[in-house]
């Protein structure tokens, strides 16, 4: 059937509210990450999430008295500040249940040893302690003993000084015991020491503790409550001197960065 030009400025219409529509969204959008960028837990003011924004007082009053209207922001009326509300965090709870931590964490590091040519793991705590999840070959193999399931030592090894750095002591107090009583005994103070320093710097670097011949450098994936919910280790021949530079270093932290905000983590 043959389009009356009614029918044609009705669909042009239609078009064009919906246009309008996904743009109201995307504005939106932008308000609430002003409102997160410049309040954070302190609220935000009117005119701090305007200027945060690009909009006009006026305009994105508009968006956040709808956002007030429907539980995802909350005004305090004393101060005037705007906070998220209640249904931000039924949101991110429901993204988060949704979140694949290992998965997450195992792309980010595949790609980073795809771009270094080298080789790498993910651990996490397990039963026994640090345990090797994913043996990612990023392009250059290496021969070692270490292979899925490996139990990596908390003392020597970069990933279990991190686990040291960021876990509890009543969760690895035993298994530090049991590793003592099997004859790796490092000196309190040194050990205290290079928890300090991957606390301080962010990584924790050891070579040829593990595996001789073998260094390696550990970064941690944390979680929404600052949780360590995984390692990375980067791994390279100890010939290799240069292999991690302060460049690299940088990169290796900033990728686990992007994978902990990726799972929720807001540092």
């Amino acid at each position: 059937m043959k389009k009356t030009s009614e029918d044609f400025e009705n669909g042009l219409n239609e078009s064009n509210d919906k246009r309008k529509s996904i743009q109201s969204v995307e504005i939106g959008v932008r308000v609430l990450l002003a409102l997160v960028e410049t309040g954070g837990g302190e609220g935000a003011f009117l005119r701090e999430v305007a200027e945060h924004s690009g909009l006009s007082r006026s305009q994105a009053h508009r968006y956040l008295l709808s956002f007030v209207n429907t539980g995802v922001a909350e005004q305090d009326e004393r101060s005037g500040r705007y906070y998220l509300g209640g249904l931000t965090v039924r949101l991110g709870l429901a993204a988060m249940a949704r979140l694949d931590t290992v998965r997450i964490a195992a792309e980010h590091l595949e790609d980073l040893l795809a771009e270094m040519k080298t080789t790498g793991l993910l651990s996490v705590w397990g039963d026994y302690g640090p345990t090797v999840i994913r043996w990612i070959d990023g392009g250059m193999p290496l021969f070692t003993s270490l292979h899925t399931g490996s139990v990596l030592p908390l003392q020597t090894s970069s990933t279990g000084i991190l686990f040291l750095t960021h876990c509890p002591p009543e969760q690895t107090r035993e298994r530090v015991e049991r590793e003592r009583a099997e004859g790796i005994v490092v000196d309190d103070l040194e050990l205290a020491a290079q928890i300090e320093e991957a606390r301080r710097v962010g990584f924790a670097r050891t070579y040829g503790t593990v595996v001789p011949g073998l260094s390696a450098t550990s970064v941690p994936v944390l979680d929404s409550q600052d949780r360590l919910v995984a390692t990375m280790s980067v791994l390279a021949r100890a010939d290799q001197k240069t292999f991690f530079s302060k460049a690299k270093i940088d990169r290796i932290t900033g990728v686990a960065r992007s994978a902990s905000r990726a799972i929720g983590w807001q540092g």
